[in-house]
């Protein structure tokens, strides 16, 4: 494999190769890092980014050593997978949200997706967890003033539950609460390198619903369901 100062060998393959479904990946500087969502396990290809070409189409290796560890490591598969677009990366956040008197439908309803996530969030891997729905309907721009009301009787009520979990667990649970009242969100894997960090978020257009904006910058997007 070229080294970060040569020049890139030629992309000559006339046909791309298909990722698998369950693999991603995402570009960051001269790396390239890989998800496979069915393992739960992240890879980072330092400098190996001259190598790879990733585009709708599928991807294409500038070294064919690359390529042949792609096959086997069973990171390609025969036919295109079906993938919605990453969303841009986020720009705004909802700032300071704030809620009047929670409603009790609201309460009630944050509080049943909890008592949910025993069976649906700790006894299931990642695989399950992050499992496509099918839902690649043209997305939505920018939050509704119900989507923000209910992210902010979330952020109030979120402190009283008994167990509130890592970002995995947030944004799940969030996106349940606001598919149960018919809102569409986006849910956004992100990593970054040196040190390697993972992170996932809500998104709707270029608005981070669960997030700061600002501390989103040092990740790359590289899974989006």
């Amino acid at each position: 494999m070229g080294g970060a100062g040569s020049p890139a060998p030629p992309l000559s393959r006339d046909k791309p190769l298909h990722l698998s479904p369950s693999i991603h990946i995402a570009k960051i500087g001269q790396d390239v890092v890989i998800l496979d969502a069915r393992a739960d396990a992240y890879y980072c290809l330092p400098a190996a980014a001259p190598d790879i070409e990733v585009d709708p189409a599928g991807i294409r290796f500038g070294d064919p050593s690359l390529e042949d560890q792609f096959v086997e490591a069973g990171f390609l598969a025969k036919t295109p997978p079906r993938r919605r677009a990453l969303s841009p990366r986020p720009q705004r956040d909802l700032g300071a949200v704030s809620a009047d008197q929670p409603r009790l439908a609201d309460i009630g309803l944050i509080v049943l997706a909890w008592l949910t996530m025993l069976v649906s969030y700790h006894r299931a891997d990642f695989a399950r967890l992050t499992r496509t729905d099918g839902d690649h309907g043209a997305p939505t721009t920018e939050p509704s003033g119900e989507v923000r009301r209910l992210v902010a009787v979330f952020e109030r009520v979120l402190p009283w539950l008994p167990f509130q979990g890592v970002c995995l667990y947030r944004a799940f649970l969030l996106r349940r609460v606001l598919r149960w009242r018919g809102h569409r969100v986006r849910w956004v894997f992100g990593v970054r390198t040196w040190p390697f960090l993972a992170h996932c978020w809500l998104q709707v257009g270029d608005v981070v619903l669960d997030d700061a904006a600002e501390r989103l910058v040092a990740f790359t997007p590289i899974m989006e369901l």
